[in-house]
């Protein structure tokens, strides 16, 4: 994959929704709370009549009705939903039925929301065997629900449900509910929950959108669905411009953490989702540095870098760095470590201490899951890894080359440079520039005795504020 930019998932239909977010629905959908008390109103109509009910759900497109109608579950217990595609034949659909075992069922029409989709002979016929089972032992305790977008078609069943089945069909004040939706206010919380939850905890600023732009884009739709059609949209269009602002390469950027004190909790603490990406809210709540004042100012495009770069924030435990630099160093490099008194025997089990790294998991495409809980490191380990930080505060060059070693040994890389510059209108050289057969990495490796998530963030921060005056974004 050459282009690394994020392909967001944000559908604004019921039934993607569900299938990329299947099991979690909870955490996206608020309830719609008029709308639930008319359910509630038609279950207690339904224990005390002894028989089903018809409901025509009319909401325009994009207000969200066939999300309300097929997670009431979420929201009210035992109740059981059931869908009719559109293909499927009505009467026979519903005398196949057994009795519900549920406190409530409801069954959903599909594909029939508007007057060309459905003919007036089926319509008269629909409401026939609709009549026909409510009125039956198996039909007790079943809602249909029939949604639709359009008034000449609610009409049509309001009219012909009254003629056939009267008010035991209609009901006293009509089948038709007009259903509007959440409230406005829920908007954007909705799409918030949306976005990060299956984006890997992606925020509004990741996607390149302001506070204020979030809330006018609000303003400005009259339907969940449109807001969402609108937010995928702006990013769409904010990807454009990173495109043509991107003259010399697009390519992932993983900030690299070595550190003594083995500051795994400071990056769990800037980052999100499996694959640790870089957190730039957090980042900016944490850190007070002069890059911050300038950041602040335009987060929503910072974030856009950090998601188009796929800004990653990676931990190389001290036994895997040890290992990889004692047995990949050059020459030159193994000269100094033995003038400080360091052992520059190779590691035999070198490969496996770097295979549990983030870094390893994140070059095979791979969730980092919870890291492995060995013994504390020893304190001769911990002087040995000191000293390697005191060479990379003056040749962190052939510390670098070794990481770089070991990762093309392992098939991870096929190739690497170091100390390339990026180019743009800025001169800025990376670490390393990893190379796969489907993409390219700049590596940005942070060697510290000492560091915990604010000198992270500060660090993280720099590098991607200079790619995106690299590029010309900021």
């Amino acid at each position: 994959m050459n282009n690394p930019s994020v392909e967001i998932n944000l559908p604004d239909r019921y039934d993607i929704l569900k299938r990329k977010a299947e099991g979690q629905l909870s955490q996206i959908i608020s309830p719609v709370q008029d709308a639930l008390n008319h359910i509630d109103n038609i279950s207690q109509d339904m224990r005390a009549s002894s028989r089903g009910s018809f409901m025509v759900l009319r909401g325009d497109s994009g207000t969200g009705k066939s999300t309300f109608i097929h997670t009431v579950g979420l929201f009210r217990e035992n109740v059981e939903i059931i869908s009719i595609s559109k293909e499927e034949d009505i009467g026979k659909f519903l005398s196949s039925l057994s009795a519900t075992l549920s406190s409530m069922r409801i069954i959903v029409f599909e594909g029939r929301e508007a007057l060309t989709d459905v003919s007036n002979e089926l319509l008269e016929k629909s409401i026939h065997a609709i009549n026909s089972f409510i009125r039956t032992e198996k039909g007790e305790m079943t809602l249909i629900a029939w949604p639709v977008n359009r008034d000449d078609l609610a009409e049509k069943l309001a009219h012909l449900s009254n003629v056939l089945g009267a008010e035991s069909l209609s009901g006293i004040d009509g089948p038709v509910y007009i259903f509007k939706g959440p409230e406005k206010q829920e908007y954007l919380n909705i799409a918030k929950n949306t976005i990060a939850l299956l984006n890997q905890g992606e925020n509004i600023h990741d996607l390149g959108i302001s506070n204020d732009r979030a809330n006018e884009l609000v303003s400005n739709s009259k339907t969940i669905g449109e807001l969402l059609v609108k937010i995928r949209s702006e990013l769409l269009s904010n990807q454009k411009t990173l495109k043509a602002l991107s003259k010399t390469e697009r390519c992932r950027v993983w900030i690299v953490i070595l550190a003594g004190n083995e500051p795994d909790s400071d990056i769990d603490a800037i980052t999100r989702g499996t694959m640790y990406s870089a957190d730039v809210d957090r980042m900016l709540s944490v850190t007070n540095a002069n890059i911050v004042h300038e950041l602040k100012t335009h987060p929503e495009k910072i974030g856009m870098i950090g998601t188009y770069f796929d800004a990653r924030i990676l931990h190389i435990p001290i036994l895997a760095a040890l290992a990889a630099v004692r047995s990949y160093a050059d020459q030159k490099l193994k000269n100094t470590m033995k003038n400080m008194g360091m052992q520059v025997i190779s590691d035999k089990k070198v490969k496996d201490r770097f295979s549990e790294t983030g870094l390893v998991y994140s070059f095979k495409n791979k969730p980092i899951g919870s890291r492995k809980v060995g013994g504390k490191v020893g304190s001769n380990s911990t002087a040995a890894f000191e000293k390697l930080t005191t060479i990379a505060s003056n040749d962190d060059v052939s510390l670098n080359k070794a990481l770089a070693e070991c990762l093309k040994d392992m098939g991870l890389i096929k190739s690497y440079t170091y100390e390339e510059d990026f180019g743009g209108r800025l001169t800025r050289r990376t670490d390393i520039v990893a190379v796969t057969d489907e993409y390219t990495v700049r590596l940005e490796i942070m060697w510290r005795k000492k560091t915990g998530r604010a000198e992270i963030s500060n660090y993280a921060l720099t590098k991607l504020y200079n790619y995106g005056k690299a590029v010309g974004y900021l």
